[in-house]
């Protein structure tokens, strides 16, 4: 009786144990954000892309799907990204979470990073793509070792979509009659 007990104890402290550091990694991230206030701050102006280089989005664009993927590339090695998205409720940008669940990834081996994320807002949605080296989190600081970009990705309505479409069919047809 006393053995089950001690094996029942034995695997709650093991399984406790191994959730720990997953749920110290979070709480890192979370004082990361409130050491730097920087990072949400709509005021701070935008970086080069010195760490890493994003081919999408590629500016301000627009899309009619809700789905939307970010990626980009970087040469250098250690690096970490943190995607953000503007609350205008909160006045500041928050975690923005990707289809995964991650709102912070380090960028492998191969140099590539491709996110899908689901953008929330019918209309613009401000977001913010911050780079860093991730072994210099005790000082960061802008065009050193910290990279920020911000873009506005606006998702369209679907009648926006088919009044273009419409409108366009109407020229066409109207140029068709002049060159008759």
């Amino acid at each position: 009786m006393y053995k089950k007990i001690f094996y029942i104890f034995t695997l709650v402290l093991l399984i406790t144990s191994f959730s720990i550091t997953s749920f110290a990694e979070g709480l890192e991230d979370q004082k990361l954000l409130n050491k730097y206030t920087i990072l949400a701050d709509k005021n701070t102006s935008d970086t080069e892309q010195f760490l890493v280089t994003i081919t999408r989005p590629e500016g301000d664009e627009s899309t009619f799907k809700k789905s939307y993927v970010i990626c980009g590339n970087t040469v250098k090695d250690d690096i970490r990204v943190m995607l953000l998205i503007y609350d205008k409720d909160e006045k500041k940008y928050i975690p923005f979470a990707n289809t995964d669940g991650d709102y912070m990834w380090d960028i492998g081996a191969s140099g590539i990073f491709m996110k899908e994320v689901i953008l929330p807002n019918k209309g613009a949605n401000d977001v913010r793509i911050i780079a860093f080296k991730k072994n210099e989190t005790e000082k960061l600081v802008p065009k050193t070792n910290l990279q920020i970009n911000s873009f506005t990705v606006s998702v369209l309505d679907n009648g926006i979509k088919e009044a273009i479409k419409t409108g366009f069919l109407k020229i066409t047809d109207m140029l068709n009659g002049l060159f008759k």
